[in-house]
């Protein structure tokens, strides 16, 4: 809870027991804590802001604050003990609902520098979009970067999502629909806080800085991962996260427009709908590369001129922008090193021959879908089983075999480029993002595991700094050589064959 909220349940306690106690006590009593209460109901309205969690705690907070300003007629102590005990039921639950959906700043990043942020458009003449029928229409992308700030200037810390109420109301129905509650559940999201600065100049440095690109996964965007890019920042490295436009929840641009989802990825054609989602992706990722040269040799006028390292670039991804990680690696020469955070690989074929560090980070689902398509291939699926999975067995059979295909890839990548495997015990596939902060209840739906919120992003980002710090900066990692006490969540499978 913030501290104005605290504040307000603590004044409410106190004005019902200066209430029930009204024989004992004085009036002058009543009337001071009523006005205390009144004046920390206007304070957490001004300074905090109003959210929907705490609406019991306001409508106690007026009628305590009425009964206790103004004289009425004296009431049973039966009547007065069941009102008292309803109000701490209204109480409990504000209070109950403002801790399991908190507004919360970012974990602050791990790294000694100060993080600034800002925004870039690009487009891509070469490209007409294929999201839209519109003829004529380039593909243009939103591209947020991250960046190690002077140590003043700039304003700040910044909020998670953009501060406009058009474009923001935009961010909240899309993620409406895509977890299937009201928008207005969302509308607390206002408050949330990340650590960057906007504004900021970029930190003097004697060589220039290594860069990450992020992708996010299908649906959601690059927002929801901005702690990760916080971190990475702090240490000193320069992140560019995607937003692959009308495969996002939303994507605001400069001018006002906000676009949404409009990627068909369909059950019946999964594979060959990936396959061409992929690609987009992919020549997304190529592009911005090319924009990147441009930034450092200051074709493009930025902060970023003579400051990127564009001999050490990696990329990482969650969910299918993992698989877009993978690929954007094996493809493109100038990116050095990947992460697949639960990502399915989708292109397999060609690709055996990878032979660059890469990482793939799995959820602690990994090994039990593994054991269960082991199952399959020793015992063939019944038609039951195939009808609880909203599968035909052609669409099965497809799936198994991609997974094989896919484990094989992994294992021959890893062995012969020198990356690795692990798999995170009590994680879900969203532990990957910064969903996993934004309510304990995310678990209790299944998008994230049994790890708190905290240690799974902890996690992740120490694990993520470590594989770049090796690969792009040459620092010997002893995090990533095996299984460390520090983080017995993190296993490491012997092979990538089902059933292992």
């Amino acid at each position: 809870m913030r501290v104005f909220e605290m504040l307000l349940v603590t004044a409410c306690a106190a004005v019902m027991i200066v209430l029930l106690l009204r024989k004992e006590a004085n009036r002058m009593a009543g009337i001071i804590t009523g006005i205390t209460c009144g004046a920390l109901l206007a304070a957490q309205l001004l300074f905090e802001g109003y959210r929907w969690q705490m609406i019991p705690a306001y409508a106690v907070a007026v009628v305590l604050v009425i009964a206790a300003l103004f004289k009425r007629r004296k009431a049973g102590k039966t009547v007065r003990y069941t009102v008292s005990s309803l109000f701490v039921l209204l109480l409990g639950g504000s209070v109950a609902l403002s801790l399991l959906l908190p507004v919360f700043q970012l974990p602050k990043p791990t790294g000694e520098f100060r993080v600034g942020t800002e925004t870039l458009r690009f487009v891509d003449n070469s490209r007409e979009e294929i999201f839209t029928k519109q003829k004529g229409d380039k593909r243009e992308l939103m591209v947020q970067v991250w960046y190690p700030a002077a140590e003043s200037g700039g304003s700040g810390p910044r909020p998670v999502f953009p501060e406009d109420p058009k474009v923001f109301q935009a961010y909240t129905q899309g993620y409406s629909g895509y977890m299937k509650l009201p928008a207005a559940a969302f509308d607390y999201w206002k408050y949330f806080k990340a650590n960057a600065y906007t504004g900021a100049g970029i930190r003097p440095a004697g060589t220039p800085y290594p860069v990450v690109l992020l992708s996010h996964g299908m649906g959601v965007g690059r927002i929801l991962h901005t702690s990760q890019a916080e971190n990475l920042a702090s240490h000193g490295y320069i992140v560019f996260a995607v937003d692959h436009t009308y495969s996002t929840v939303a994507t605001a641009f400069p001018d006002g427009r906000v676009t949404g989802f409009l990627t068909n990825q369909s059950s019946e054609r999964f594979y060959e709908d990936s396959h061409a989602i992929l690609q987009v992706w992919n020549k997304d990722i190529s592009f911005i590369v090319d924009q990147l040269e441009k930034l450092n040799t200051g074709a493009i006028a930025s902060i970023f001129k003579g400051r990127l390292d564009m001999n050490n670039i990696g990329m990482m991804g969650h969910s299918f922008g993992g698989a877009t990680a993978f690929e954007a690696v094996y493809s493109n020469p100038r990116i050095k090193a990947g992460i697949n955070m639960d990502g399915t690989i989708f292109e397999t074929k060609g690709r055996d021959d990878m032979k660059k560090p890469f990482m793939f980070m799995e959820s602690g689902d990994f090994a039990k879908v593994n054991a269960e398509q082991a199952k399959f291939r020793k015992t063939p699926i019944t038609d039951e089983e195939l009808k609880a999975l909203k599968f035909t067995r052609q669409q099965f059979d497809t799936v198994l075999k991609n997974r094989e295909l896919e484990l094989k890839l992994i294992d021959r990548a890893t062995q012969q480029g020198g990356g690795k495997v692990v798999y995170v015990e009590g994680t879900g596939h969203y532990n990957f993002t910064d969903l996993q902060l934004y309510s304990p209840l995310i678990s209790k739906i299944g998008m994230t595991g049994s790890i708190s919120g905290t240690r799974g992003a902890a996690l992740v980002n120490r694990y993520v700094l470590e594989f770049f710090n090796q690969h792009l900066r040459g620092m010997k990692s002893t995090l990533l050589a095996g299984p460390n006490q520090e983080y017995p969540e993190v296993k490491y499978p012997k092979s990538m064959s089902l059933g292992e």
